[in-house]
């Protein structure tokens, strides 16, 4: 493990009441990485990723951001943490009574002391930055699948977040607009300097997009391997991850 991590997860272990989903998950996740977190059906990859964002207190273990322990923190420092964190859901969680331009206003209104005018402007920005540009007076119900992802991701960016976490950004969309999204969440990494996570099963997108992955097994509810998804597809020392990232009914033990 490197020293300069910008995320570190060391001996977590999460789950429900007595129940572990996954334990013993060690990693590191580095400043700008795309990571994603991949696996099978029901392996834990969401649970995960509540632990991660503060929702769900881990069973053991931590997750250190920059250092800090979210969970050890005090609300303040907990709540300056949340600040600088995005999260978009597989829905995209948008409020329906409200159009896209009120929806992304929301976090600006709550977090920051900028006038209507400078929220405005700031609105119109980041849904320009996600090809929305226009639509701010549209309602979530107005949109399609795609819209409503990209709207979800302005919304999450109105902070200008430091970290991105996204759970199941694709769920429901054609190979196109994947595609597009994944260039889009691309490009958001770059825009905004941010370090994104993304829960998927995607291969597409994590062989294209993804500079690290982790798996995590639902067979002995721990994670099998971590790094580069191209490097473990091919070189991987754990048969169920070449499967999985090869899409192969079967992997002989190397």
């Amino acid at each position: 493990m490197l020293d300069d991590a910008f995320i570190s997860v060391r001996n977590l272990c999460v789950g429900y009441g007595t129940t572990e989903v996954q334990r013993q998950l060690t990693f590191d996740i580095h400043k700008n990485d795309i990571f994603f977190v991949i696996g099978g059906s029901g392996c834990g990859k969401t649970t995960l990723l509540k632990s991660m964002v503060g929702l769900l207190t881990p069973l053991k273990g931590e997750v250190r951001y920059q250092g800090k322990n979210f969970y050890d923190a005090d609300e303040p420092a907990q709540v300056a943490m949340l600040k600088d964190w995005g999260i978009t859901f597989q829905t995209g969680a948008l409020f329906s009574s409200m159009s896209l331009a009120e929806n992304v206003a929301l976090p600006l209104q709550l977090y920051t002391d900028l006038s209507e005018r400078q929220i405005a402007e700031a609105v119109a920005y980041k849904l320009a930055l996600v090809g929305l540009a226009g639509f701010e007076k549209f309602y979530p119900a107005e949109l399609s699948g795609g819209m409503h992802k990209r709207a979800g991701l302005a919304r999450a960016i109105a902070l200008d977040p430091q970290l991105l976490f996204f759970d199941e950004p694709s769920a429901g969309l054609d190979p196109i607009s994947c595609m597009r999204l994944d260039h889009l969440i691309v490009q958001i990494c770059q825009a905004l300097d941010s370090t994104v996570i993304i829960v998927s099963h995607e291969l597409p997108s994590i062989l294209s997009i993804g500079t690290r992955c982790v798996y995590l097994d639902n067979q002995t509810n721990t994670m099998l391997d971590c790094g580069d998804p191209r490097e473990l597809k091919l070189n991987s020392s754990q048969p169920r991850v070449r499967q999985f990232l090869n899409r192969a009914d079967k992997v002989e033990a190397s």
